[in-house]
């Protein structure tokens, strides 16, 4: 798949400068096009947080034409773990998640590097995390601009079953009228004779058994049963 990519820096400004200097770059664009906007840590590190969510939900909704990949804010390693700005971070990223899921154009990266992605300050990333960055961004585009090949469902033909009746009933005279009169007389017989063993069969099934049955015995014949009738009959 070849992909052309073009790249747009604006250091130091902010998610509504860089939405209303792309809006008439992006007219151009389509359902076969991604753009990747990447921004908002000066805006989150001056408590902005819903400012920027609804910037960027206007900005999604008023071009619809296109898809996108947004990129949360990456945590600050030049602060402390439990700053005031980190807090708002984690804010962030949690607020945008949640509202960005309910467009289908648009798709949410995380950037959850650790502190091996960072340079020795910490606040900017090194080689090593803006490489992984971009393999995630590759992964993403091709994931949202893949053309899924779909096959048609095909319809089976339905005959009128009067029709097909009526074929097999010739079929089978033809199959008939072909065959040589002897094998039909020899299907005959062996019909006939089929016929003849089966009577036989339920006539000797229909018959009774002359076997004596046996009485039951509703008595036991054991000793104190014998030894009370003795004492009653005499």
């Amino acid at each position: 798949m070849c992909i052309s990519v073009q790249g747009i820096v604006t250091p130091g400004t902010g998610v509504s400068t860089i939405t209303t200097s792309a809006k008439s770059d992006i007219q151009h664009l389509s359902k076969q096009d991604v753009l990747v906007v990447w921004g908002g840590s000066k805006d989150v590190g001056k408590n902005e947080t819903k400012k920027v969510i609804n910037c960027i939900q206007r900005f999604v909704k008023t071009n619809n034409h296109t898809n996108f990949i947004l990129m949360d804010v990456p945590h600050k390693y030049d602060l402390e773990k439990n700053s005031c700005e980190n807090k708002e971070v984690k804010k962030y990223n949690r607020r945008i998640w949640k509202h960005m899921k309910v467009f289908e154009n648009t798709e949410v990266i995380e950037v959850d590097l650790d502190r091996r992605g960072f340079t020795r300050h910490g606040q900017h990333m090194n080689v090593k995390g803006k490489e992984l960055m971009a393999k995630k961004i590759e992964a993403a585009i091709r994931c949202t601009i893949k053309v899924c090949k779909k096959t048609p469902i095909s319809m089976n033909w339905k005959e009128d079953p009067s029709k097909q009746n009526q074929g097999l009933g010739e079929a089978k005279n033809e199959v008939g009228e072909e065959r040589d009169p002897i094998e039909n007389q020899n299907d005959s017989v062996s019909v006939e004779n089929n016929n003849n063993n089966r009577r036989e069969e339920d006539e000797t099934a229909m018959k009774a058994s002359r076997r004596c049955r046996k009485i039951p015995v509703t008595r036991r014949d054991d000793f104190l049963w014998t030894a009370t009738s003795k004492k009653l009959s005499r």
